[in-house]
């Protein structure tokens, strides 16, 4: 009877600590994308100063390029809808993915000033640690 008891507060303990773990893990992913919601608002707002004070003011090209932050912010808004909804992440997430690589290869090719690398270096930093978890995959 003892050794039974013991077996079965073993049982709770180790399923109490499965759910505690994954409750845990929910949150740092729902966390993750609140940063990275948080870090593209900044990244998009630095970008627009940015295009404003540079050589591309009043072009199409400026005009393209806040298209597509404006789409990348969209594009992860509805990754945090549907990941706070439970639903499936995977189309949402690899949209962002895609969005982002866009605004990649613009900055690459385009420099828009150290201040707009470092808000993208941070955003990419999101990306990379959202990709690592276990709730949201994007590839």
């Amino acid at each position: 009877m003892r050794k039974s008891l013991s077996i079965l507060v073993g049982v709770f303990v180790v399923t109490l600590a499965f759910f505690v773990q994954a409750a845990v893990a929910q949150e740092d992913v729902g966390r993750l994308i609140k940063q990275l919601e948080d870090d593209s608002d900044r990244f998009s707002n630095t970008t627009t100063k940015a295009l404003d004070a540079s050589k591309w003011d009043g072009t199409d090209a400026e005009d393209e390029m806040i298209k597509y932050v404006r789409n990348f912010e969209d594009a992860i808004d509805r990754l945090k809808k549907s990941y706070e909804g439970g639903r499936d992440t995977m189309p949402d997430a690899k949209e962002v993915q895609v969005r982002a690589k866009t605004i990649d290869k613009f900055l690459k090719k385009n420099s828009l000033g150290p201040q707009v690398d470092t808000e993208w270096g941070t955003v990419r930093s999101d990306l990379l640690r959202l990709a690592k978890t276990e709730k949201v995959k994007t590839t």
